[in-house]
């Protein structure tokens, strides 16, 4: 079960997930299931195409990975069917997409377990299934560890040992991508103080987000230009707009104004 990248060992129906041929046989391909421990599935020559099959062996083949949607699943009585057949168009790219993120989470779970001497499953257990029951998705988590472990220790049930290997770890396979907005605007002042003021003003403004990376450039009066560097998107943007609201209330005082040009992501 060290390749279980969920905590249900059975998928629902109408999961999309990722399954590798095992042995293909007259009624179709005994499959294991990738994601859930490679627990066995079978491929029904009826579910793998739309068209008219001539040869299943020319049409998939043994070791080969297949994205299919699970149509039926009993844990019960132990079996479940797949189908190739009803995959929709688009939904083999984002699928593999979540499987390189599932490989992903099981490469940290693996390496923490085998460097802390700690069963695999045992880790599961105590902090990864509690990562998705969470976060919706276990990566979610690992990106938050990388960003910032206090806002998650607590959440955690881990030794010493494994909080150090898990920083660690997420830190080097999830490393921070910065983003990048930029944005240009218009401001003009026509009180006493003028280009000085303006200046003030804007340096001002800045000082108060020292969290993040601001750099604001003269392109021709009265057009300026501003960027800011954060790793979360929605964080830049935030701090892009109380800029603005804090420049605007003071060069209104001051008899001017400012005109936003516009704003993209770099």
């Amino acid at each position: 079960m060290e390749n279980r990248t969920y905590e249900s060992v059975y998928p629902c129906v109408g999961t999309v997930t990722v399954t590798l041929i095992k042995e293909i046989k007259e009624m179709g391909a005994y499959s294991f299931l990738s994601e859930y421990g490679n627990t066995l599935g079978m491929l029904m020559m009826s579910e793998l195409s739309r068209r008219r099959i001539r040869s299943i062996n020319k049409f998939i083949k043994t070791g080969k990975t297949e994205v299919v949607v699970v149509v039926r699943a009993d844990s019960n009585k132990g079996y479940i069917d797949l189908s190739k057949r009803r995959i929709a168009e688009g939904e083999t790219f984002c699928m593999e997409k979540k499987w390189n993120y599932g490989r992903l989470i099981n490469s940290i779970v693996n390496h923490v377990s085998n460097s802390t001497f700690i069963n695999n499953e045992d880790s599961r257990i105590r902090w990864l299934w509690p990562f998705y029951r969470n976060f919706g998705h276990a990566i979610i988590a690992f990106k938050k560890i990388s960003q910032n472990w206090d806002d998650l220790h607590r959440t955690l049930n881990y030794s010493s040992n494994e909080r150090l290997r898990i920083l660690n770890i997420s830190k080097k396979k999830l490393p921070i991508h910065f983003k990048k907005i930029a944005s240009n605007f218009e401001i003009n002042c026509f009180s006493a103080g003028g280009v000085t003021l303006i200046k003030n003003i804007i340096r001002e403004a800045i000082s108060v987000n020292i969290k993040n990376h601001v750099a604001v450039k003269l392109v021709a009066g009265p057009l300026y230009s501003i960027t800011i560097v954060d790793n979360n998107k929605k964080n830049a943007l935030k701090t892009l707009f109380e800029i603005y609201s804090s420049i605007s209330v003071k060069i209104v005082k001051k008899k001017g104004y400012l005109l936003i040009k516009n704003f993209f992501f770099m």
